[in-house]
Formats: structure tokens, C-alpha cells, sequence
């Protein structure tokens, strides 16, 4: 393995996460602008509730948390003897390699109720604007540590992988928008868009659990996960238990609470297992109230 070569690629993927900070900070400007044309205040209370979260979720992550992430990656990769060189003639198998660990990192914050009641905190949001950039969750460098630790056992370097999956979100920082309309077909079909995206956040039964892909919608076509946004099925924004609240608290523990309350409640240790790790929704569950115009959601939307 070339340490060179990692050294270098470090680099310009650091680069590249630097840039997608400041471009982060350009499409909130951006967006303020334009609400600010268009007679709205700068912020949505949605965005204002999301500064809080923005104030440190963005440090943690990218200082300490990816770096315990890789670390805990590097133990798991210390026990295989297996090892994939970094090389340029390796690189597109690392990408495809990345994009798989983030859609099943991502398809299972969804599906795992204890994990959805973490990565919920990003689509809480009932408005689909840049400020949703904004809704960095605390715990996902857990479910990131399950589902990738075989994946370095393969022999997939740590931290290449990381880094080169931790770009998607910098790139996504783009998708999260209703003012870029559809794009090329072929483009659509291909990559993560506004319109992809839109349908990932959006809690219509069509649209429920579909597109989870980061840079790229290729694993959402092998898995059957690909969802397109139908013209005459507009995207209702948000989760099927609507968050009343843009209390920055609130927002961060308002799926833990009745997960905890369910997980107490629950009867038996096999419903107690399966309120943490069924697919939300489909777990034992006590009676939640339900927003007006929400009584017919489907409760795996969120």
C-alpha cells in the first residue's frame, strides 16, 4: 500500500470536505436571500430551531467523531489478515465500495427503530430548504461503526473508506432544496438530486424508506429502493408523527422519548428487543397522538 498515495488522497478529500463548509455557508446565505426577495423572514423557525444543532454538531463530527469512528474502523481492520491496496486502479472498487456502506449505514437509520429514533432528528423538518442542512444527529457514528466493521475486515482501508463516504453529505448539502426542478433523466436516474432527495424526506406512502443512496442512486437500483418523483404525488415534507415544536430539545429527543416509554412499557424481552431494533412503526407500541391531516400516514413513512 502506497502511504504516499493515501497521504495525497487525504488531502484533496479534505479539501473537498473544506469546500463543501464553505459552500454549506454560501447556500444558507443563498437562502436567506431569497426568502428575503420573496417577503419571507431570513429563517424559517424550522432553521432557527436547527442553529443550536449546527453550533457543535459539525465540530464533533468532523474533529472527534469521525476520528473515533476510524479508530474503532482500524481495530476491526487490525484483525483481518485481508487487505485491498489504495491505488488508482483501486479507487473506482473503494468508491462503489463507499456509496454501499452509506446507503445500508443510511437504510438502516431508517428501518432500526433505535437508530431512526437518532437519524429522525434530520427529518423532522417540515419544510425542505437548505436550513435542513443543518440537522446534524449525535449518535450515527454508532450504526456507521455496525454496518462498516465488516466491510474494513474485507481488507477496505478505514480511512479511506470513511473519507471517501463522509464526502455524500457535503455533496447532499445541494439536494436539500425545492427550488431546483427536475433535472436530466439520465441524471436522475444516476445520481442523488433535489428531486431524489426530496422524495427521501418526504413521508407519502409512494415515497416511504426510498433513496438512500449518498452520491449516487446505484445501490438504491440493485436493492429496489429507487423511488422518482412522481409529478402528480407532490412530497408532503417531514415524518408521520409531526414534531409541534421547534424547541431545539424537543427536536433532538422527540423520537427517544417514546421509544424509551415504549421499551419500558413493552411486555415481554422479546417485544422489549424488538421496540429497539423493529422497523418503526411495526413495533410494540402505546397509543401517540397524531397531527391533524396525519391520521391516514402509514407509520414506516418516517
Amino acid at each position: 500500500m502506497d502511504q504516499a498515495f493515501i497521504d495525497q488522497l487525504t488531502r484533496w478529500i479534505e479539501i473537498y470536505g473544506y469546500g463543501g463548509a464553505v459552500m454549506l455557508l454560501f447556500v444558507l446565505c443563498a437562502e436567506m436571500l431569497m426568502r428575503r426577495q420573496e417577503g419571507k423572514s431570513l429563517w424559517s423557525a424550522e432553521g432557527l430551531s436547527s442553529i443550536p444543532l449546527f453550533a457543535l454538531g459539525p465540530l464533533l463530527e468532523g474533529i472527534f467523531i469521525n476520528a473515533a469512528l476510524i479508530a474503532g474502523l482500524t481495530f476491526f481492520y487490525n484483525l483481518s489478515p485481508l487487505r485491498i491496496p489504495v491505488d488508482w486502479w483501486t479507487l473506482p472498487i473503494y468508491f462503489l465500495v463507499a456509496e454501499f456502506a452509506y446507503y445500508w449505514y443510511h437504510r438502516v437509520g431508517h428501518e432500526v427503530r433505535l437508530f431512526w429514533a437518532d437519524h429522525s432528528i434530520h427529518h423532522s423538518a417540515q419544510t425542505f430548504d437548505f436550513t435542513v442542512n443543518l440537522r446534524h444527529v449525535p449518535f450515527q457514528a454508532i450504526y456507521r461503526l455496525i454496518i462498516w466493521a465488516p466491510i474494513v475486515m474485507l481488507g477496505f482501508n478505514p480511512l479511506v473508506l470513511v473519507l471517501m463516504t463522509i464526502t455524500a453529505p457535503a455533496f447532499q448539502t445541494f439536494c436539500h432544496t425545492t427550488r431546483i426542478g427536475r433535472l436530466a433523466p439520465w441524471f436522475e436516474w444516476l445520481f442523488v438530486t433535489p428531486n431524489n432527495h426530496g422524495v427521501h424526506h418526504a413521508s407519502n406512502p409512494l415515497y416511504i424508506d426510498k433513496n438512500y443512496g449518498g452520491l449516487t442512486m446505484i445501490w438504491d437500483h440493485v436493492f429496489g429502493t429507487y423511488q422518482r418523483m412522481e409529478d402528480d404525488v407532490p412530497a408532503v415534507f417531514g415524518i408521520t408523527h409531526p414534531l409541534e415544536s421547534n424547541n431545539p430539545i424537543k427536536v433532538m429527543m422527540h423520537e427517544f422519548v417514546p421509544l424509551f416509554r415504549d421499551f419500558r412499557a413493552a411486555p415481554t424481552i422479546g417485544q422489549k428487543f424488538g421496540v429497539l431494533f423493529g422497523r418503526p412503526g411495526q413495533t410494540f407500541a402505546l397509543p401517540r397522538p397524531v397531527a391533524a391531516g396525519h391520521e391516514l400516514a402509514v407509520e414506516p413513512a418516517e
